[in-house]
């Protein structure tokens, strides 16, 4: 079939070409289109077979860290168009969806969403849920070297923040928290965080935040196939592969990878060696040998009116705890092997019914598996016999189906918008350790909101969430924000919001017992409420040359019935409600981006205030930190590098020593820093990333209490693995539109 050519070329503000830049396109009123990648020199060609000659096409221009252009144009043989992009701030998505009525931009969002967009994970290398997160305010990582990452809200544990992937909780809390490092980036768009409670829409443990993870929807081409690998110095191998596939109105992505750790300690820093060893003492790590198999696939129907798509994912995580070469002989050892599978199955809905108004659902399975066994192991044949002590192994399952419908209306030009629905949750958790060996918690809500905007530039938005719960009284949880678009470039932002957090499974009827444990469940436990007070002040400023923007923000929590591990006697410990707990703390940032440089900073301080602090008569513990980035981007070279660095204060709070007497702890201040560099070779198609992560070579932190008996007694905590050299290839390939 015969078939002409149609000229784009793209520049920035300055008059100079945008390399690369992206031209996405169809057929007005279809789905079905190419991708155009552009040269070095910011030109490239549209086809225009026969059947297309004449006929108006969407195109869609754009390239990061400029403002993306929507046009129509008619395809000619031999026609031409020009485009200048503007400067926009550095990796900001076109939308945002977390607990909006619709997909909604960022800056006309009632609540305040922050993005880590998939350009920004690929300048971080970031591999998984933790490494994103890590240069990010009023987030506190910390490292459990069996249990994995896990993460603080302004100030509140990991057992307040609700994560998500594509709406859909996830599930598999250890000791209240989810392994971050279990949460893999491979085929992730973008993560949006919102701050403070989102409990009228979410429910349950999004009391301090809400992260939402979006997986990638397709490829923008017939056929694309991403493969990456990624290396340490220090023995960590990771390998990934993404492919899509879109025809008409489907799109089917599939992701596989595999992520393996050989394991690290800080006495043996340097080059991993991976050569046959003797089985002696240094067989035991700080940081233990990790091995991750992950797969997703996922298929969408693109409608005139329906979407429709559905998505299932796995994991198989094993992490193995070497022992110490037992005495008098050292012949054998005890060794440990924890074991998480993940199944994760969710089918979506979305009818677009016209002037704006949308029915959404979402039907989800999740099930998760928790195996820990204990090997006896042979050191001179290398043999190994289960354990057989009962108690040395355990396996707990939980399970998940997750069923949201909402009907939303939200129109650009109406005064009200609002949206009602349901949200019904049924968790089950299974094992020897879990209550009678089988227990279930239902919580079924309705919700509903509504939107009021003035002509000033205000928007109202009250909320309200009814739940029943299966085991337990649960609150009327009712929410309102405001935002005020002030001029052009101030938006106000204030919220008031309830949240509450329902008592796990484990909390309400874990039975732990055997030499080293004596932990029990609840079953008269209440569910946390809070009070959220939070508002905020952005400005954004866009120019010719580039982009200023600046925030700063304020929060309170006051949570009652905070529920928390306590020592009732001697060994003894359950889970008990303690009273109130109080947060309080705020943000200031400020950022600037012309395409060229993007240079952003920050700093915050949160209090935390609780029944310990009262009896010490010391009201608030303050713990501050200080973040900066900076990205210089040679377009036409195709480099780019990238520095991220942030200071966290010591983390301090209240313990009980074993005298009984209370004392302070602490945990010491760190930097920690990471530096990339990026370039880019065949129009883009190969990307190759290296740095160095941890600059300040952090290991362990001090860890120490005063104030006790017991002042001055110091141990230390796991922080990271030093400091590592790392690479990292990624190959992505585009299949262009052929007609017959």
């Amino acid at each position: 079939m015969a078939r002409g050519q149609h000229a784009i070329a793209v520049v920035d503000v300055q008059g100079q070409p945008v390399p690369y830049a992206h031209i996405a396109w169809h057929p007005k009123g279809t789905a079905t289109g190419g991708l155009v990648v552009l040269d070095a020199n910011g030109t490239g060609v549209i086809p225009v077979p026969d059947e297309l000659r004449g006929e108006e096409v969407i195109l869609r221009v754009s390239f990061v860290g400029y403002i993306t252009i929507t046009d129509t144009v008619r395809l000619i043989d031999g026609g031409h168009e020009r485009y200048v992009l503007r400067p926009g701030v550095l990796g900001l998505p076109e939308f945002v969806v977390t607990g909006q009525y619709a997909p909604t931009d960022p800056e006309k969002a009632v609540h305040r969403v922050r993005v880590i967009d998939a350009a920004r994970i690929q300048r971080m290398a970031a591999n998984n849920l933790g490494d994103a997160l890590r240069n990010e305010l009023n987030i506190r990582l910390s490292q459990d070297n069996q249990l994995g990452t896990s993460l603080s809200m302004q100030g509140l544990g990991g057992q307040n923040v609700k994560l998500l992937i594509d709406g859909v909780p996830v599930i598999g809390r250890q000791d209240g928290n989810i392994d971050l490092a279990q949460i893999d980036l491979t085929g992730i768009d973008r993560v949006e965080v919102v701050e403070g409670p989102l409990s009228v829409n979410y429910g349950t443990n999004a009391l301090a935040g809400t992260i939402n993870l979006i997986t990638r929807k397709g490829g923008g081409a017939p056929a694309t196939l991403k493969v990456a690998a990624y290396t340490e110095h220090i023995g960590r191998l990771n390998t990934t592969a993404t492919g899509t596939r879109h025809w008409g109105r489907h799109d089917v992505v599939v992701t596989a990878g595999r992520n393996f750790f050989a394991g690290w300690d800080p006495d043996r820093p340097g080059f991993v060696d991976l050569a046959p060893a003797l089985a002696d003492t240094n067989r035991f790590q700080q940081w233990k040998p990790r091995e991750q198999f992950f797969g997703r696939a996922s298929y969408r129907y693109a409608g005139d009116r329906w979407d429709l798509s559905y998505k299932a994912e796995g994991m198989h995580d094993v992490i193995i705890n070497r022992g110490m070469p037992r005495a008098p002989y050292f012949e054998s050892a005890f060794d440990e092997r924890y074991t998480t599978l993940r199944a994760d199955n969710a089918l979506t809905a979305a009818h677009r019914l016209g002037k704006g108004r949308r029915i959404s659902a979402i039907a989800a399975h999740n099930r998760y598996l928790r195996r820990s066994n204990r090997w006896y192991r042979d050191l001179t044949t290398l043999s190994e016999r289960p354990v057989d002590a009962a108690a040395e192994h355990d396996t707990s399952g939980f399970t998940l189906t997750n069923v949201r419908a909402t009907f939303a209306q939200a129109r650009d030009s109406a005064r009200i918008d609002h949206e009602v629905g349901i949200d019904l949750n049924l968790e089950t958790g299974s094992g020897p350790r879990i209550g009678d060996g089988l227990e279930a918690i239902g919580d079924y809500a309705v919700m509903a909101s509504a939107e009021y905007r003035t002509t000033h530039g205000i928007a109202i938005r009250p909320g309200l969430r009814y739940a029943y719960n299966t085991r337990y009284g649960a609150p009327l949880i009712p929410s309102i924000n405001i935002r005020w678009r002030i001029n052009d470039g101030f938006t106000l932002r204030a919220s008031y919001a309830n949240g509450f957090r329902a008592p796990s499974l484990k909390e309400l009827y874990l039975y732990f017992v055997d030499v080293n444990h004596d932990i029990v469940g609840n079953t008269d436990l209440h569910a946390e409420r809070s009070h959220n007070l939070s508002g905020g002040l952005s400005y954004r400023h866009a120019k010719d040359k580039g982009v200023y923007t600046s925030e700063v923000s304020l929060f309170h929590n006051r949570i009652d019935d905070l529920i928390t591990l306590a020592q009732i006697s001697g060994v003894h410990y359950s889970y008990v409600n303690v009273g109130r707990y109080r947060t309080v703390g705020g943000t200031i940032g400020t950022g600037w981006d012309n395409g060229h440089w993007v240079i952003s900073c920050g700093a915050s301080v949160t209090g935390r205030h609780d029944g310990f602090a009262a009896t010490a008569n010391s009201p608030y513990l303050f713990s501050s930190e200080v973040r900066a980035s900076l990205t210089k981007q040679w377009l036409r070279k195709g480099w780019s590098g990238s520095l991220f660095w942030k200071w966290q204060d010591r983390l301090a709070n209240y313990a009980v020593a074993a005298d009984g007497t209370l004392g302070r702890t602490f945990i010491g201040a760190f930097h920690m820093a990471d530096a990339t560099l990026t370039k880019r070779i065949g129009k883009g198609k190969l990307a190759i990333t290296g740095g160095c992560k941890n600059l300040f070579d952090v290991t362990d932190l001090n860890a120490s209490m005063s104030g006790g008996a017991h002042s001055g007694a110091g141990t230390s905590v796991p922080m990271a693995t030093g400091r590592m050299a790392f690479l990292r290839l990624e190959l992505d390939l585009k299949m262009k539109v052929h007609a017959d």
